[in-house]
């Protein structure tokens, strides 16, 4: 009796290919949650890995939690600085000259001196500051709401 192990032989060629086209395309798959929960408990704070749940579950509430709009200027290091961090007309040490934007959400940990932004719910940003400086930023936050107007402040609803 005669055995065809093509099938087999098949996968086990294109699965090759496939992971590699997965990664061209820049198809990252996220590790679960637990898995990021126990990064950030070892201090493994890698960008584009991890998600705010990972941080707000190990981490508690931030200091100051943002939402808006952001535009983001991509590093040689995987960084993305956000716009508000940058000097004016001065771009960050080795940005690649691209911009990356969308809705970002930051979470400022005065007590622990770390400032995340996240785009699409992945760490994108992560910057070590003293504390003072935290508040300085989550105090412009808290300003900068009052002056927002309500179609600002509410997702826009096509119903």
């Amino acid at each position: 009796m005669r055995h065809d192990s093509t099938l087999p032989a098949c996968f086990v060629s294109v699965l090759p290919l496939f992971l590699m086209l997965a990664s061209a395309c820049g198809l990252d798959l996220l590790p679960s949650l637990d898995e990021q929960k126990a990064r950030v408990q070892r201090d493994e704070i890698r960008l584009h890995t991890l998600t705010s749940a990972a941080f707000l579950d190990t981490w508690g509430l931030p200091t100051y939690e943002h939402q808006e709009l952001m535009q983001f200027l991509p590093v040689e290091n995987g960084n993305f600085i956000p716009l508000f961090r940058t000097l004016p007309g001065e771009p960050p040490p080795g940005w690649d000259s691209t911009i990356v934007s969308g809705n970002a959400r930051f979470l400022g940990y005065a007590d622990r001196g770390e400032l995340l932004g996240f785009l699409e719910d992945r760490l994108v940003y992560r910057e070590q500051l003293p504390s003072e400086k935290i508040h300085s930023i989550g105090k412009l936050w808290k300003k900068e709401a009052l002056f927002k107007t309500r179609v600002e402040k509410e997702p826009l609803s096509l119903q």
